[in-house]
């Protein structure tokens, strides 16, 4: 049976709309939560910065006092406690980048704007000063009790070093999705055999794996799937030990394409099958009813260019719900260095470089769906929409890994 193709959108929307369960969650240490999910949001234990302190290396001292000799009562440095100290007038404080401020203290000069300083004595110069003025007071960056990281958020290094901040060592994260890659193609051989001339190296799995170990997921490839259907059926057989499973090519109408066959004799739904894309029309998405959870299956097509960017558009998106992302597809608006024309109501995935501001397509846009060397020149990929025809000044683009 054959389905009919959807626009980009609709296939988008459905493809979001089947994910309906939550992951489950785990406690893992902070140091190994570097491209993590957060499952939960947290809230700030203490204020930051947790007390006032210097923000530069300098003399503490009142505003009156500016344009005065003054005695130096103390010398602070980070670590110390300021307790007890009080700063009266005619006298300051000889104070290091991230001491504590003690009370009395209105401003902090940095050595390098003093008018003079020595063992005993020092001196601001007579201007106007604004009172706090390298000062880091407490809270000013964030409350106790504010938000300072979001559920559905990936967590990166700042994320760490914030987290880190505040004393948390251990954060709840959404599970990792079990992501199987499968090669498809009796002309595919792995890498580290000779090819003959009716052969091709695999490269739609390495590229596979490595595109979205870049995003933060964890995909293993685990074999390659015959050009035969007894042999794609006893594969799918084992499926549900994953949460999604990437198969490329097998997907067009050829004498040999059993993908889809093979996938409703073992009883998948078949959700779409032909996307208005271009590169990339063939794709598939289907699912098994394994419990607890369903099993997704992406039929990608063989080329590696369409494998490639219809990952990026639409394979990526579903995996960010399904493993409890929140993050969207992010596109810029960047100046076009050279028109492009179009045919066709289809949204059209253009490779290309963004230098010096302005994205410059690749080959002109005359390249063909199995041109791989395409992937590695390009680092942008632009979206023009359905209908467009022309495009003459800007494009919206989808910045690669890398």
């Amino acid at each position: 049976m054959k389905t009919p193709l959807l626009d980009y959108k609709d296939a988008l929307e459905l493809s979001l709309a089947l994910v309906a369960h939550t992951p489950q969650t785990q406690e893992i240490p902070l140091g190994e939560a570097m491209g993590r999910i957060l499952a939960k949001s947290v809230r700030a234990l203490d204020p930051l910065p947790k007390a006032t302190n210097s923000a530069m290396d300098g003399f503490g001292l009142r505003l009156e006092d500016v344009g005065k000799p003054l005695e130096i009562t103390h010398t602070l440095y980070a670590g110390q406690s300021a307790e007890g100290i009080n700063i009266s007038c005619g006298t300051c404080v000889k104070i290091m980048t991230g001491a504590l401020v003690p009370e009395g203290v209105e401003i902090i000069v940095p050595f390098e704007e003093m008018d003079f300083y020595h063992k005993s004595q020092a001196q601001a110069p007579a201007k106007e000063f604004k009172p706090g003025a390298n000062i880091r007071f407490v809270g000013e960056d964030i409350q106790r009790d504010e938000l300072i990281a979001h559920a559905g958020e990936r967590i990166h290094a700042g994320t760490i070093a914030l987290l880190a901040s505040q004393g948390i060592t251990h954060v709840l994260v959404f599970k990792r999705l079990h992501i199987a890659i499968f090669s498809s193609g009796d002309e595919v051989i792995p890498l580290g055999t000779p090819a003959q001339a009716h052969q091709v190296y695999d490269s739609n799995a390495p590229m596979l794996v490595a595109l979205l170990k870049s995003y933060g997921y964890d995909a293993v490839h685990v074999g390659k799937l015959g050009d035969d259907l007894r042999c794609q059926q006893e594969a799918m057989q084992t499926w549900g030990d994953y949460d999604v499973v990437v198969s490329s090519a097998g997907v067009s109408a050829g004498d040999k394409d059993y993908f889809q066959d093979a996938l409703l004799q073992q009883g998948a739904t078949i959700h779409y099958h032909g996307v208005h894309l271009k590169p990339g029309k063939p794709i598939m998405l289907a699912s098994f009813p394994h419990s607890p959870r369903p099993t997704f299956v992406f039929g990608m097509p063989g080329n590696p260019v369409s494998c490639m960017l219809t990952c990026l558009v639409l394979v990526l998106p579903m995996l960010e719900k399904l493993a409890g992302s929140k993050e969207k597809l992010e596109t810029l608006r960047v100046p076009l260095s050279e028109p492009l024309f179009f045919k066709g109501q289809r949204l059209h995935l253009v490779l290309g470089r963004i230098a010096q501001g302005a994205f410059t397509p690749y080959r002109h846009n005359r390249y063909g769906s199995g041109a791989i060397d395409a992937l590695g020149a390009c680092n942008a990929l632009a979206l023009i929409p359905p209908g467009v025809l022309e495009v003459q000044e800007s494009v919206d683009v989808l910045l690669l890994p890398h």
